[in-house]
């Protein structure tokens, strides 16, 4: 397309009058443009094995320079631009996601799977996860062995975690991070290296494997250790070996607020989203009367679904357990038949079955959902109580004790 066509395209497009257009010098603005492009190229393409060939990409430049020259002119002739990120996503979002690094992993194919973040100890801590490929679940690892020689199953094989990296951050002491990371279990020995990282050098833990049946060549776990902006960041990844984890380190970039939103998938639940999505989750739930769904936290993060699915079910079923607990106690039969009928529907709760696909914890739900109809739970040869178990599902810190003290 050449200049004359662009002006035609444009023109009938919209919103510039024909003696305004007709005033604009296109050619001078491409050179100039061009001038630019060609003294600030940078000293290479970030990723140069899928980069177009060179005569390619000099003529996309070409007419992208053009093509952004009318452009730039059209919007200060008519008024237009600024102020897109928050006209986009409201003032609040943006300060949730500015109150993260706004850091991504740009590499080709990845993309963001989960976001959590919550009120630390310290102040806002947080993680991502970034995938390539099919969405990965989470993992149900079983242990065995002692304490300085743990053994795992139930781990994903190397060519799934390869297609995983996760991002934390947290405020805090980079030594003090480092220093208890060299304090965890090495079975293959520890190597430490420094590895370039967003201008700075990270510390990173080649041999992080936890589990002596795990590792080895083409299957290794390393983390890397750096501090920026008030945060100290830890990126976990398993990789082939150090120069994929090096990569994977410089696919890092910094981005504004609206490309970080941009970037997360429909199932992060964003904090202007969290009532409507509570209300959606307590779809096809029996409540007892004693909920209400202010119950349900709002960190006022960006979260996850998964962990908002997990704060829906888990008020709701810690609500039936402690009815279920006081009614035993008190001999009244029916509140305890309410209670067990409520939960015995769990297993066709919708984000339950939703979560299980990336999680135990609807697993969790079910099978103490099986207990409360038989009043115990076996372990070892043995029947247990069911309320102190029940506990595992997070009821004290959801705010609803159920173990009888």
């Amino acid at each position: 397309m050449n200049t004359r066509e662009l002006e035609i395209a444009l023109a009938a497009a919209d919103p510039v009058d024909r003696a305004r257009l007709d005033g604009i010098d296109l050619e001078a603005m491409e050179a100039e443009l061009l001038v630019d492009l060609n003294d600030e190229r940078p000293a290479s393409p970030p990723y140069e094995a899928v980069a177009p060939p060179r005569r390619r990409r000099r003529a996309l430049a070409l007419g992208a320079a053009a093509i952004a020259a009318v452009a730039v002119a059209i919007l200060l002739l008519a008024g237009g631009g600024g102020e897109r990120s928050s006209r986009a996503y409201g003032a609040d979002l943006v300060r949730f996601a500015e109150s993260t690094p706004l850091l991504l992993l740009e590499g080709p194919g990845w993309r963001v799977q989960n976001v959590n973040q919550v009120s630390g100890r310290d102040g806002l801590e947080g993680s991502m996860e970034f995938v390539t490929g099919k969405p990965i679940p989470y993992e149900t690892v079983q242990l065995s062995g002692n304490a300085h020689e743990q053994r795992e199953s139930g781990m994903f094989p190397a060519a799934v975690r390869q297609r995983r990296v996760e991002l934390s951050w947290r405020h805090g002491s980079l030594a003090e991070a480092i220093s208890t990371a060299r304090g965890m279990l090495h079975p293959h020995g520890q190597r430490w290296i420094e590895a370039p990282v967003l201008g700075t050098t990270a510390k990173v833990d080649t041999r992080a494997e936890f589990y002596v049946n795990q590792g080895g060549p083409g299957n290794r776990q390393m983390t890397a250790f750096w501090s920026e902006a008030g945060y100290v960041l830890e990126l976990r990844a398993a990789v082939p070996g150090q120069a994929a984890f090096e990569e994977r380190l410089d696919w890092l970039a910094k981005v504004d607020s609206q490309t970080w939103l941009d970037a997360m998938p429909a199932k992060v639940v964003k904090a202007a989203d969290h009532d409507g999505a509570v209300r959606e989750m307590l779809k096809g739930i029996p409540v007892p009367s004693t909920f209400k769904p202010s119950r349900v936290p709002d960190p006022g993060l960006t979260t996850n679904r998964y962990q908002v699915g997990a704060s829906v079910t888990g008020i709701v079923s810690c609500l039936w357990l402690r009815q279920w607990g006081e009614a035993r106690r008190s001999g009244d039969e029916a509140a305890e038949l309410e209670a067990e009928r409520a939960m015995a529907t769990s297993r066709h709760w919708p984000i339950l079955r939703e979560m299980d696909a990336d999680g135990a914890y609807p697993q969790a739900i079910w099978e103490i959902a099986d207990d409360m109809r038989k009043g115990y739970w076996a372990w070892n040869g043995h029947r247990h109580p069911v309320l102190p178990r029940a506990e595992g599902l997070g009821c004290a810190y959801l705010g609803v004790p159920v173990a009888h003290r």
